[in-house]
């Protein structure tokens, strides 16, 4: 059997160049013409998503044989960007203001197959790091404000 996978060479990573709200990211025509993304692979290292665990609810009844759980609410799903530090590129800029002023920015990530999601985000945290030998890095630690949206590729046609 073949494996299965998709490389990261071409992933393209967008921050909103502006405030996005709740509404407008939970509209159906997100992302509408006014929403400008700006490019931010060319520094990005490594991005990572991680659902919110849900919590547990016990179900245990006097006729159970074991204890029983079913799911009840989750937390806030968080994300993380790593990438180089540079200090006039937009998109970095636009995290950083956005961590400033307790903005939303909406987020936009693309895989090579074309498939990929919208996010609506906060900045929780914003770090920086120098060391010998190696370039400044940053790091920007985010909380994921509803459900993600997905992309979908479009197929082509036969």
């Amino acid at each position: 059997m073949t494996s299965k996978y998709e490389k990261t060479k071409g992933t393209q990573i967008g921050i909103s160049s502006a405030p996005v709200t709740e509404e407008d990211f939970k509209a159906a025509g997100f992302p509408t013409a006014g929403i400008t993304f700006l490019v931010a692979e060319c520094a990005t290292k490594e991005i990572s998503y991680t659902g919110g665990q849900k919590s547990d609810i016990d179900v245990t009844t006097l006729c159970s044989t074991e204890q029983e759980q079913t799911n009840g609410l989750a937390a806030p799903a968080e994300m993380s960007i790593s990438r180089n530090w540079v200090g006039d590129e937009a998109a970095q800029l636009a995290l950083q203001t956005a961590y400033e002023n307790d903005e939303l920015r909406a987020l936009k990530v693309v895989f090579p197959s074309g498939n990929g999601f919208y996010v609506l985000v906060e900045v929780r945290q914003s770090s920086w790091s120098a060391a010998t030998s190696q370039v400044v890095g940053a790091t920007y630690s985010l909380r994921v404000k509803g459900k993600p949206k997905r992309i979908t590729a479009v197929a082509s046609g036969s």
